[in-house]
């Protein structure tokens, strides 16, 4: 049987850090070992559950705040699974999905990501709507979570996770790389990971800041210049498609538009109109 490491980089999440390690221990799969990794935590509470936790088949490394990435680096440099499925401390997992993401890489051995459809709950609730995977839709953005199986080769083969990417989506660029390296990719038809939405956190803020998201992708641009120049025409075709986009909307709203820009008090009730009953939306 093979083991499977699951890593838990946690930063002042004791609340919820419980329900992400029990969701892990729960796994139909009986060879695992979970590593959580208390990333500098401030928390009283967090620090006090940590130091009272008693789980089985788990350990806690501690280290001084650096981000996730640098968490998952060091659990996974400590783990001793042949593969690796990181799990946020505020996410949790069904039973079944390490038995079957196993599955599928033990059976392709060129499978290098395991994934599976996601469910959203807390502060919004329902499927996640992310595109299916294709190589198409990588190279335009992100479409993999974070919460997928990987084979610890793989993260040794590309240098881990980019720890320089602390205000996020260095899973991103953490996949561009195996994909880089001629991996497939695997999506399970099934909900087995479930992500927690909250009012604020890590993402919600580096989603806020269009400089930030800019210049984080733009470096992993520039990192990965080979695999995207390979794939430049997915690129262009996402480009200009924009294009036809926005020509249709205009060709459809324009005259709409340009009537509004003219009657100011009419705009302001439409925007009325369209706050009160969430049209759109």
């Amino acid at each position: 049987m093979k083991r499977v490491s699951i890593i838990i980089p946690c930063f002042n999440a004791g609340d919820l850090l419980c329900e992400a390690v029990e969701s892990a221990l729960a796994q139909s799969h009986a060879d695992i070992e979970i590593i959580i990794v208390d990333d500098g935590s401030t928390d009283p509470r967090t620090q006090e559950i940590l130091e009272a936790a008693t789980w089985p088949r788990t350990r806690i490394i501690r280290k001084e705040n650096a981000g996730p990435a640098s968490a998952r680096n060091i659990a996974i440099g400590q783990s001793r699974g042949e593969y690796i499925l990181p799990l946020d401390a505020d996410d949790t997992i069904e039973p079944t999905y390490v038995e079957k993401a196993l599955a599928v890489m033990e059976s392709s051995p060129n499978v290098g990501i395991v994934y599976c459809k996601a469910m959203r709950f807390g502060a919004e609730q329902g499927p996640w709507g992310l595109p299916p995977y294709n190589l198409r839709e990588l190279v335009i953005d992100n479409v993999i979570f974070v919460t997928s199986m990987f084979r610890r080769s793989d993260w040794l083969a590309v240098g881990g996770f980019n720890e320089s990417l602390r205000m996020g989506v260095e899973d991103y660029e953490f996949w561009v790389k195996i994909v880089g390296k001629g991996r497939d990719v695997v999506q399970l038809d099934e909900y087995l990971f479930n992500y927690r939405i909250q009012e604020s956190s890590r993402t919600t803020s580096f989603s806020a800041d269009r400089s930030v998201v800019v210049d984080t992708y733009a470096r992993i641009f520039r990192d990965n210049i080979d695999f995207f120049a390979r794939h430049a025409e997915f690129l262009f075709e996402h480009r200009f498609g924009l294009y036809d986009e926005l020509a249709r909307y205009r060709a459809r709203y324009g005259k709409l538009d340009a009537f509004l820009s003219r009657h100011s008090v009419i705009r302001r009730l439409a925007k009325g109109v369209v706050d009160v009953f969430g049209i759109g939306r």
